[in-house]
């Protein structure tokens, strides 16, 4: 077997261990939400949920990236998971659970990344700034 007819398969599995790590992330950050809604009872006001859930990612982020990346990244990156989390946080005190429901929305949380990915690839401008993946 030569190099070439293996790279399409490194490629195809690079891609598909990106889309897992990216799948994980959003997992983490609406549970990371629904976790703050159980230990509260929904006691907490949304805007002091935000600013907790937005502090511990936001220094989850750094620890993990913080010499890596600048900071305008970090930033943009905490918003849209913390924007994820606050879903987590909201929705199990405004619905009944659904396993379906949950699949879904993550199917579409991730539809929408990957749109606003290719936008940025093909040159497309997103405030400057990508989802860590």
């Amino acid at each position: 077997m030569s190099e070439e007819d293996t790279k399409p398969q490194e490629e195809t599995n690079s891609e598909e261990t990106v889309a897992d790590n990216f799948m994980n992330s959003i997992n983490m950050a609406f549970n990371l939400g629904v976790a703050a809604h159980q230990s509260s009872g929904q006691s907490k006001s949304v805007v002091e949920i935000a600013t907790e859930l937005g502090n511990q990612i936001y220094q989850n982020f750094a620890q993990a990236y913080g010499g890596e990346i600048n900071e305008s990244f970090l930033k943009a990156n905490t918003e849209y998971f913390l924007q994820i989390a606050l879903m987590g946080y909201i929705i199990p005190g405004v619905c009944a659970f659904d396993n379906d429901f949950k699949q879904r929305l993550f199917d579409l949380v991730y539809a929408r990344a990957r749109e606003n990915q290719q936008k940025q690839a093909e040159g497309g401008s997103q405030g400057g700034s990508r989802i860590i993946t």
